[in-house]
């Protein structure tokens, strides 16, 4: 009776150690399937990081392009500017010298009126001057112009 009772005791073990080793290997492959899932989420991590971190290169590669260009239009609108500065300060001197035009041409008009004012004043003192010696008579030996 002893041996049947130690005979009953070892399949009690054994069977418990069956139950065991069935929910340590449950236990492994759990361990084996998270484990797996973990190294999957990783490479994904990994992929999206390098992905990223083209991204932001691109986007600092765009960024000096787009400083490059910044700086190429903001030289052309400093170029602009000074070039109307020019146009504006040449066309004020052109509105002075336009002035000193008008104000010479005004002057000469009024000479020149002036001057043929004197000249029908002086021609008609000629026909006057005509006409009150035209009844003298000069001597015989003289010359008449």
């Amino acid at each position: 009776r002893g041996f049947a009772v130690v005979a009953d005791e070892v399949q009690r073990l054994a069977e418990r150690s069956s139950a065991a080793t069935k929910q340590i290997e449950a236990l492994v492959k759990t361990i084996q399937t998270d484990t797996n899932e973990a190294v999957i989420s990783m490479e994904q991590t990994t992929s999206e990081v390098v992905r990223g971190a083209r991204l932001a290169q691109d986007a600092g590669v765009a960024l000096e392009e787009i400083e490059k260009v910044s700086k190429t239009l903001a030289a052309l609108i400093q170029n602009i500017s000074n070039a109307a500065r020019q146009q504006a300060s040449s066309a004020g001197h052109i509105s002075n010298t336009m002035n000193v035009i008008q104000e010479i041409t005004s002057q000469t008009s009024a000479g020149t009126t002036a001057t043929a004012r004197s000249i029908g004043n002086l021609a008609k003192m000629a026909s006057e001057m005509r006409n009150s010696v035209s009844g003298f008579k000069l001597p015989e030996g003289v010359e008449q112009a």
